[in-house]
């Protein structure tokens, strides 16, 4: 092979070594995980981010622990939030079904564990059929107003950036409503489908963790969660956990100066919201339990 075919090979490889490096420290902008299964692309670029000051190592569950934790949540629910704020109390990694490298490099090296050596395991989806795979589950509710823009957001900025009003302007080629329009009615039913069943068809318990009530009050969120994960941890380390509770796991709220959600999307959001809230305090009466973190007003605004 002629010697400058040989140079231009090798840059090649350099350039495409070069290439996964980038990719792989790109701040929580993973890749287009296969549980997003829209036409969104998602937005790429290298920022250097402060590193995370954890209360403690962080370490593997040891010995493993027999049953799996769910920890299950539409995305744009604040999961990985609430993953770090429970590393933070613990110091136990927690693990996911998915692989998203951008999180794996930055606070989460279990990514793609879904074993018993993690805390809880990170889904999006249904419950499995298997009844062995998850016994018992957190399931992490966001008002569907919010959790909807969060991960249009995602889909277009990353796990922390924002969409540009643009984005909720434009339109498909093959239909006369907008994409975003689309995307919300689409991701309703997702959102009320994915609350049922855990709700209704999951054989285990389930812990219900309202989004709004962890940010409200945060502390007595997590004691709720590691008492019914019976895991116990001492004031100094809850304490840590309340001091580094924002980190930079969390969508910083940026006002914007447009309202991108109709008067129609408002009553749908409503009437999906008030069929789940209703299951959630129906589970809880079935289960003998006291309708936890004041149900019926956690979603609401």
């Amino acid at each position: 092979m002629p010697r400058r075919s040989l140079l231009l090979l090798a840059a090649a490889v350099v350039m495409l070594y070069f290439l996964i490096i980038m990719f792989m420290l790109s701040p929580l902008n993973g890749s287009k995980s296969t549980y997003y299964g829209h036409g969104y692309m998602n937005h790429f670029s290298y920022r250097q981010l402060p590193a995370v000051n954890w209360c403690k190592e962080l370490r593997w569950r040891s010995p493993p622990a027999p049953h799996v934790v769910a920890l299950v949540s539409y995305p744009g629910s604040g999961n990985t939030w609430l993953r770090y704020l429970l590393q933070q109390a613990t110091g136990i990694v927690t693990g996911s079904i998915y692989m998203d490298h951008s999180l794996r490099v930055h606070g989460f090296p279990a990514e793609n564990i879904t074993d018993g050596s993690v805390l809880v395991v990170k889904t999006h989806e249904a419950p499995p059929i298997g009844r062995d795979k998850f016994k018992s589950a957190i399931l992490l509710i966001r008002n569907p107003r919010d959790a909807i823009l969060a991960d249009f957001n995602r889909l277009h900025k990353g796990h922390i950036g924002t969409a540009p009003k643009s984005a909720f302007k434009k339109k498909s080629h093959e239909h006369k409503k907008t994409d975003w329009a689309t995307y919300v009615s689409h991701e309703l039913v997702g959102w009320e489908s994915l609350h049922r069943l855990w709700l209704t068809r999951f054989a285990g318990a389930v812990h219900v963790v309202f989004y709004e009530a962890l940010v409200q009050d945060t502390r007595a969120a997590l004691q709720g969660i590691l008492g019914f994960i019976n895991h116990t941890i001492s004031e100094a380390d809850m304490n840590c956990a309340i001091s580094f509770k924002e980190g930079i796991y969390r969508r910083k709220k940026k006002l914007q100066n447009f309202d991108p959600f109709t008067s129609e999307m408002y009553s749908a959001l409503d009437e999906v919201r008030n069929r789940v809230l209703t299951m959630v305090v129906d589970y809880q009466k079935k289960h003998n339990e006291s309708v936890r973190d004041n149900t019926v007003h956690q979603l609401s605004g």
